[in-house]
């Protein structure tokens, strides 16, 4: 078989935006060459519709790998080039059942051309028949068949003007928008199961992610820094270019027990991250704020104190999971990968000085006249001159701010 793979990357989104749709290519094109960096240079085409990959054998299937974790791209087929002859086009196919024919005991299969060359002699289903008919000739004695809707290996050709290629197996891709066309936000990224989620839900939409995290290490110790590392680089190679800001949050978090109720703790809490959050996404041209937020999972989610915590914020605050239950969440971060790490036992800064009844209705008024009893302002300068700052893409190298 030809050393020679080209490999066909379909989007569906993106084809509906217009006008607009070169510069959606351009996005997923880039995001495509940084997700294949390090992989001898393939070479790039972009014809109507679609963008086509060429490599060899050796690492086609290590690009498509990787191409399937890209926002943007609706599926990936791994394909040969071969000349404009059926024997030759059912050969491969036959290299490419038989051994899983042989191993399953029994396959359902069908061919699926496309002529975009009008001058070749034959229509696409004559094509298919064509193909298929050799192709079932050689293996139909080991129990192949044909189905054309419930097929088990489906072969794709494609028949153009300057080649034919046959083209094995659609491999899924994350569907959505390319990183970097939506702009960039900052995800409140606590190590649970619900932030990760909601991070990559937003770079599924064209959003360029990065996260901060809110620190107590006196108190929990490193584990949690550790761990919420581990689900930002993994997140990252969704995108790419990703940062995460670590707060020290552990003064505020003692001023806040010594000095406001303790039914409003958690609240206050919140607020406060909000505060650093916000002055950090507006310093880093950040377009909006992301939390793991789900309407009424726990007592600080209720409709009043999520209204309680957002009125501090100026920019947009994205809630993705806001409608949905933690089964689906549960199974969206298990998709994802990064369920095993949030799962791994180590609190969270908000569970420290946890009150015994948390307020699940908080009231303005009250918050307010709390925050008057702690030097906030102070507070938020002084964790912001305290942000250490990790680039994802790097090597564990942490850069730390310093006041001007």
């Amino acid at each position: 078989m030809n050393e020679a793979r080209t490999l066909l990357v379909r989007y569906d989104e993106i084809g509906l935006k217009g006008k607009n749709r070169r510069f959606f290519e351009n996005c997923l094109l880039k995001n495509i060459q940084r997700a294949l960096a390090g992989l001898e240079p393939p070479r790039y085409r972009v014809p109507h519709g679609r963008i086509l990959v060429d490599t060899d054998r050796t690492q086609a299937g290590e690009c498509a790998q990787r191409l399937t974790r890209v926002p943007g791209i609706a599926s990936v087929s791994i394909g040969v080039p071969v000349e404009r002859d059926f024997d030759a086009m059912a050969e491969v196919g036959i290299e490419w059942i038989g051994p899983r024919l042989r191993e399953a005991g029994a396959l359902k299969f069908c061919v699926r051309s496309q002529r975009s060359d009008k001058s070749f002699h034959k229509t696409s289903p004559e094509i298919d028949f064509e193909v298929g008919s050799r192709i079932m000739q050689r293996l139909a004695p080991e129990g192949l068949t044909v189905d054309i809707k419930h097929a088990d290996c489906v072969l794709e050709i494609e028949v153009g003007e300057s080649e034919t290629v046959v083209f094995d197996n659609r491999h899924p891709g994350l569907r959505g928008l390319p990183v970097g066309s939506a702009g960039e936000v900052l995800c409140l990224l606590s190590g649970g199961i619900d932030s990760p989620v909601a991070a990559f839900m937003m770079a599924r939409r064209g959003c360029r992610v990065h996260h901060v995290f809110f620190d107590n290490q006196p108190f929990l110790g490193r584990g949690g820094l550790d761990k919420v590392e581990r689900l930002a680089r993994l997140l990252n190679r969704y995108q790419g270019g990703g940062r995460l800001y670590v707060v020290p949050f552990e003064e505020t978090q003692v001023a806040i027990r010594d000095h406001c109720r303790p039914a409003n703790r958690v609240v206050l809490y919140r607020r406060m991250m909000y505060r650093i959050a916000h002055a950090l996404a507006e310093e880093n041209k950040c377009l909006g704020l992301v939390t793991g937020e789900s309407l009424g999972q726990v007592a600080s989610q209720t409709l009043e104190n999520l209204a309680a915590v957002s009125s501090i914020a100026r920019l947009s605050v994205f809630r993705p999971l806001i409608g949905l239950d933690k089964r689906d969440i549960i199974a969206e971060a298990q998709k994802i990968e990064t369920y095993d790490i949030s799962i791994e036992p180590h609190p969270d800064c908000c569970s420290v000085f946890m009150p015994p009844r948390p307020a699940t209705r908080a009231k303005e008024a009250d918050l307010l006249a709390d925050e008057q009893r702690f030097p906030w302002q102070d507070l938020v300068q002084k964790a912001l001159e305290s942000v250490k700052t990790y680039v994802l893409d790097e090597p564990v190298v942490e850069s730390v701010r310093t006041s001007s």
